[in-house]
């Protein structure tokens, strides 16, 4: 019988896993898939309990157990002189890495490179900052991508030390129907980034992991193509187009070229269906992408982590996944 790091990396490789791997994030124990993250060095203390290491404060989004950005400490262009970029590779930064990778031997594990590239420019910059740095193609932009992707690299050779087997990055690009940006500008401004990126992790043998949420159809076939290995997307039904579903759309036209973890879609199915009809789109997601001899990961727990989702759903889901995974 299949470990778990043999699953995924035949789900990874379309080279028949026994069953669809499972992801779930918030249980370890039952997940295939096992995510450590990076912390902060040995003797760094915060300022206050909401400012983090980068001097981004932090508010709490009341009832999810989430928070967003209120202040941010690049949202003048001036500030950028003397700031103090992290150092990815400063003492005890990966301890936590390493006494996981130990922990879970037999496990398929990835390295969080947590908020990453757009999205940490953002969350340093400001939402209406960065998109007109970008619209008016700045210097400003230019350095702090710099400074942004070299963090980044330094966390991949970090992760690569480990011996971790992903990197999955985090860089949410779409609203409810298009991009934030131009796909013209996103292939000239960041596509040349992301393929030094993926091309750093893959020549240390690592796979990527890629999320995006929101309306990405238009940069899929770049993402493929700069190498993403696994593409995480969780709001499938948003691609629905001409009477075809977003889940048979994705299948259809990206099957067998790019490996999916995905869902029931958090925001139309999960957060409105019943759980019947929940358990019937985990079988719908299965028989979609059954015939690729992989392809397929399923976070099985999609959501739990934000308690937004009736629990009966997300519960319908786990069950529906494991027991279904062999084949319907």
């Amino acid at each position: 019988m299949m470990n778990s790091h043999e699953l995924v990396t035949r789900a990874i490789n379309f080279t028949g896993p026994d069953r669809v791997p499972l992801l779930f994030r918030c249980d370890p124990d039952r997940s295939d898939i096992v995510c450590v993250g990076f912390s902060t060095p040995t003797g760094w203390t915060a300022a206050d309990q909401d400012t983090d290491e980068w001097g981004r404060v932090w508010a709490n989004i009341i009832g999810t157990g989430m928070g967003q950005v209120v202040k941010h400490p690049l949202e003048h262009a001036s500030d950028l002189g003397g700031y103090p970029f992290p150092d990815p590779h400063a003492p005890g930064r990966f301890d936590a890495v390493k006494g996981g990778v130990r922990l879970f031997d037999g496990k398929y594990i990835t390295g969080n490179m947590g908020l990453s590239g757009f999205n940490l420019m953002m969350s340093l910059r400001g939402f209406e900052n960065i998109m007109m740095d970008v619209a008016l193609s700045t210097a400003f932009l230019t350095e702090i991508m710099d400074s942004v992707w070299d963090f980044e690299a330094g966390l991949i050779e970090e992760y690569a030390a480990c011996g971790v087997d992903g990197v999955w990055f985090f860089d949410d690009w779409g609203t409810e129907n298009s991009l934030f940006i131009r796909p013209a500008a996103w292939r000239e401004i960041f596509k040349p980034r992301y393929r030094e990126q993926f091309a750093m992790a893959h020549d240390r043998g690592m796979h990527v992991f890629f999320h995006s949420c929101g309306y990405v159809w238009d940069i899929i076939p770049d993402l493929i193509e700069l190498g993403v290995d696994v593409l995480n997307l969780e709001q499938p039904n948003i691609f629905e187009a001409e009477g075809i579903s977003g889940i048979d759309r994705m299948a259809s036209s990206f099957g067998g070229k790019v490996c999916f973890c995905t869902n029931p879609d958090g925001q139309r199915v999960l957060a409105h269906a019943s759980p019947s009809e929940v358990e019937d789109e985990v079988k719908h997601v299965i028989a979609a992408f059954s015939g690729f001899g992989g392809g397929l990961i399923a976070l099985a727990d999609c959501g739990n982590d934000h308690n937004i989702l009736p629990p009966a759903n997300i519960a319908s889901m786990e069950s529906a996944f494991t027991r279904f995974g062999r084949g319907l």
